[in-house]
C-alpha cells in the first residue's frame, strides 16, 4: 500500500475539495482520479493539483464510475449521499477487483439521518426540541437500527449491507452536520446552511426561524471535516481495524447549536452590518419553511445531536478550529457581497 490508487467523486464540492486538498497534502505518494462534471471543473483540479488525473462524467455515467472504482484501492464517494445509481456502479466496480487484498470505500451521507424518524412522523412540530443525542462509538447498534428503520435512507442502509456481507470490503460512512466556514478546494468555497439562512435574512430584512427554533444540529468547520477525511483514509493503509466496517459509522460534530440560537446571531450580525433594518425574527410554520428555505424543516427544524467520539479514539481526530459563532460575521458579508447588497 504505499502507493494507493484512489478514486473520487464530488472533487470541486464543498467537501470534496477539502477533503481532496488534506489528503494529497499529507499523502503525496498516493494515486488520485477524480470524476468531475465538465472540461472547466477538470481544469481547475489540475491547475490546483497537478498530481490528480481527472474523468469527466456525472455520477449517472455508472459505467464509467464502475470501470474507474474497479481501478482503485480506496473510493471516496463525496459527491452525493443520495445517489443510489452510482453507489450501485461503485459496488460493482470494486467487487469486479481480483484482489485478496482489502478495498477501502468512504460513503458521505449526512447528520439528517439522525433526524429520520422526525422526518417520518407527520405529527413532529418542527423546531420542536429533543433529548436524543446519538453516540458513534458505544452507540453504534442504536444508529443501525435508526437507520434500518428508514428505508429511504437507501444509501446508507446499501452501505450496511455491503459491511455486513463482504469480508474484504471496509466501508465507512461519514454523517457530516451543520458544516462552516470557507472551503479551500478548487471549485464551489461555500456551504448551504448558515449562508442560505443569511441569504433569507438579508432579502427579507429580518430574520427567520423555523417553529420555536429549539431544535439542534452538531457544528464543524470544513476544515476539521477535511482532516478527518484524511485521518480515515491514512488509516487504510495502516490497517484501520476498527475504524472501518459495520461499526465505522462517523458522526463528524466538534459542537452543536440551537437553529434559533444561529438564527439570532446571523440576524443580529446582518443588524450590526447595517444591512437590515431590524433584528426581529419571525417563525415559520412547516409548509413554509419549505418554500423560503433549502430543504425547510428537514434541515432547520429537525434534531442531529450527536457525540463524535469514533474518529477522536481511533483516529486521533482533534478539531482546532474557530467557531460558528466567530464565522457568522464573516457569512453574513460574502452573502450580502454575493446578494449585491455590500
Amino acid at each position: 500500500y504505499l502507493c494507493l490508487t484512489h478514486c473520487s467523486t464530488g472533487a470541486t464540492g464543498y467537501i470534496g475539495g477539502q477533503v481532496l486538498r488534506e489528503v494529497t497534502r499529507s499523502h503525496p505518494e498516493y494515486r488520485f482520479t477524480a470524476l468531475v462534471r465538465d472540461a472547466q471543473k477538470a481544469a481547475d483540479i489540475s491547475a490546483a493539483y497537478g498530481s490528480v488525473t481527472t474523468v469527466i462524467g456525472s455520477l449517472d455515467d455508472d459505467d464509467i464510475i464502475e470501470r474507474e472504482a474497479s481501478k482503485a484501492d480506496i473510493v471516496l464517494n463525496l459527491a452525493s449521499a443520495g445517489h443510489l445509481k452510482a453507489v450501485h456502479a461503485v459496488h460493482r466496480g470494486l467487487k469486479s477487483k481480483e484482489t485478496s487484498e482489502p478495498v477501502y470505500w468512504v460513503q458521505i451521507s449526512g447528520a439528517s439521518a439522525l433526524a429520520a424518524a422526525e422526518i417520518a412522523s407527520p405529527n413532529y412540530v418542527a423546531g420542536s426540541p429533543s433529548d436524543t443525542v446519538f453516540d458513534d462509538l458505544d452507540g453504534t447498534a442504536a444508529l443501525r437500527d435508526l437507520l434500518r428503520a428508514h428505508s429511504f435512507r437507501a444509501v446508507d442502509n446499501y452501505l450496511l449491507d455491503v459491511a455486513a456481507h463482504a469480508s474484504n470490503f471496509k466501508t465507512a460512512v461519514v454523517f457530516p452536520p451543520i458544516i462552516y466556514g470557507p472551503g479551500q478546494g478548487p471549485g464551489n468555497q461555500r456551504s448551504v446552511q448558515v449562508p442560505e439562512l443569511a441569504r433569507v435574512i438579508l432579502e427579507r430584512g429580518h430574520g427567520v426561524q423555523v417553529g420555536k427554533g429549539l431544535s439542534r444540529w452538531g457544528v464543524v468547520h470544513v476544515r476539521d471535516l477535511g482532516r478527518l477525511f484524511a485521518s480515515l483514509v491514512a488509516s487504510a493503509t495502516a490497517d484501520g481495524g476498527k475504524a472501518w466496517g459495520e461499526e465505522a459509522l462517523y458522526l463528524t460534530s466538534s459542537d452543536e447549536a440551537s437553529f434559533g440560537d444561529i438564527s439570532n446571531k446571523v440576524t443580529q450580525a446582518a443588524h450590526d452590518q447595517g444591512l437590515i433594518p431590524e433584528n426581529s425574527i419571525q417563525e415559520l410554520e412547516k409548509e413554509e419553511s419549505a418554500k423560503v428555505l433549502p430543504h425547510g424543516y428537514i434541515i432547520y427544524g429537525t434534531n442531529a445531536r450527536s457525540q463524535s467520539r469514533r474518529a477522536k479514539e481511533l483516529l486521533g481526530w482533534a478539531p482546532r478550529e474557530g467557531s460558528l459563532d466567530e464565522d457568522i460575521p464573516r457569512v453574513v458579508a460574502d452573502e450580502a457581497k454575493r446578494l449585491g447588497k455590500a
